[in-house]
């Protein structure tokens, strides 16, 4: 081998790559210009099967990625949300949205989309019927009352804020009176027509039946009944994901079986542990275990971080519940938490759903002009759940400036199958015939189809600059 050749070279980080390992790579070493200076053939050989190896080490921040994570509940971003979030979840009585009988008011909605958005923050939320913290009487709309809807009253719980810290009695529709599931599913059905696949809603709950939409009361109702309020959703929600409480089991089978999500609300409370995927309250609920393979998981706190203390409940075995079953996302519930509790909620942001890790990125490392780059990619998923939204693999590769010189998405690509563990992915890019030679970088993104733009944070110790990470380099020749 030629003296100004080797074998294999080390490159420690170049404007902030991480270490570049060139397996079977060739220097040429640049001498003075004068005659006979020519690149020597043994090295010119030896460069067509140069190649460039990066490697990547994941970071351990939470990231406020699409779709995954902790979830703020707070309706309008009034204040700072505890930790990197994407979802904004609520809940919303009937009556508050539709005080006149055809006339909704949508702008409960519409503003929250408007004020999430310039968080980047998505949002998702559940219609309640039945509310025990409503500030007065009604929750489903007073005009369904007067119609002539049977109905109970009910004093359920403490004083809570909302009432003024009074024991209040509040109404509750009767969910089988013809008048009430005609004008709930008229309502729905509006509901659907204006928000069924908007970019903006993450997800919908499955509610309107039982005290805050939770699928639980003391006035329950025939199968016949629920199903025929789960169709109202299932029948106007083809494209936004929805999601099933699980406190009533028939309900949460049929769900499922139609492709909906579920969520447990009370995560802390050992019964709700106990009472759950494996227990017999559940065993007519086929594929409950595996549905977060297909569907989101949702987790609510029992109550405020100090609430489940008193108890004696274990906190410790409450975040492993959420991490064992799957979850997507978790509410923010729970309150102050002790500083040396939010290593925990911290642990629940990173690992929640989804967390992608490009472990090692390796291709040519020259190209010519006209021709297609193959890239070689190890995917990890370290989260314990998945994506649901399918978003587009894109390769760039950038000039000296950062723009764009060449872009290709990677079609047979699909990272929602992206399951956790280890994922061998090949792509390339094709390199226009006009491109100047020169030296390249090569990124990486995760592009939103709705908006065409670089969506996920990657959980790697690489520069990235709008969520395009730049992996490596290439020369085009």
């Amino acid at each position: 081998m030629d003296a100004r050749c080797s074998s294999a070279v080390r490159i420690d980080r170049v404007m902030g790559l991480p270490t570049t390992v060139l397996s079977a790579a060739c220097v040429w070493v640049a001498l003075a210009p004068r005659p006979g200076n020519a690149e020597p053939e043994s090295c010119a050989a030896q460069r067509a099967t140069e190649r460039v190896t990066v490697r990547f080490s994941e970071t351990d921040e939470p990231l406020a990625n699409p779709g995954k994570g902790w979830m703020t509940s707070e309706r309008l971003p009034r204040r700072t949300p505890r930790l990197p979030c994407s979802v904004a979840y609520f809940r919303l009585n009937w009556g508050d949205i539709e005080p006149v009988e055809g006339r909704p008011k949508w702008d409960l909605i519409d503003e929250s989309i408007a004020a999430w958005q310039e968080h980047d923050v998505r949002i998702a939320f559940r219609i309640m019927t039945a509310n025990a913290h409503t500030r007065g009487y009604y929750c489903s709309p007073k005009w369904l009352f007067d119609a002539g809807c049977r109905s109970y009253e009910y004093v359920r719980g403490g004083t809570d804020t909302m009432s003024g810290g009074k024991r209040i009695t509040r109404i509750e529709p009767d969910y089988a009176d013809p008048r009430f599931l005609k004008k709930h599913g008229a309502f729905i059905a509006a509901l659907a027509e204006r928000y069924d696949g908007h970019p903006r809603i993450e997800f919908l709950d499955i509610g309107s039946y039982g005290i805050w939409g939770e699928w639980h009361t003391s006035n329950g109702k025939p199968w016949a009944v629920r199903r025929q309020i789960i169709d109202m959703y299932l029948d106007g929600f083809r494209k936004t994901p929805l999601v099933q409480m699980s406190d009533d089991a028939e309900a949460l089978a049929y769900s499922i079986a139609h492709g909906a999500g579920f969520r447990r609300d009370g995560v802390g409370s050992p019964w709700h542990e106990k009472t759950w995927i494996g227990s017999e309250k559940y065993a007519q609920v086929d594929g409950f275990a595996d549905q977060w393979r297909r569907a989101p998981v949702v987790f609510e706190w029992f109550g405020p971080y100090d609430f489940l203390r008193r108890r004696e409940w274990s906190f410790d075995r409450a975040v492993a519940f959420i991490l064992a079953n799957h979850a997507t996302c978790i509410n923010d519930n729970l309150g102050p938490v002790p500083d040396d509790e939010l290593p925990k909620l911290h642990e629940l942001a990173r690992r929640s759903g989804y967390r992608f890790v490009l472990r090692e990125v390796s291709h040519a490392a020259t190209v010519s002009p006209g021709e297609a780059l193959a890239v070689e990619m190890k995917w990890s998923n370290v989260g314990v759940g998945k994506l649901y939204r399918r978003h587009s693999l894109v390769l760039y590769l950038l000039d000296a400036d950062g723009r764009v010189a060449a872009s290709r998405k990677q079609p047979d690509v699909d990272p929602t199958t992206w399951l956790p563990g280890e994922h061998d992915v090949a792509g390339r890019i094709d390199v226009p015939e006009s491109l100047t030679p020169g030296a390249y970088t090569l990124a990486v993104a995760l592009v939103d189809p709705h908006t065409g733009k670089p969506a996920i944070r990657l959980a790697i110790d690489a520069p990235q600059e709008d969520r395009v990470h730049h992996v490596s380099r290439v020369t085009v020749q």
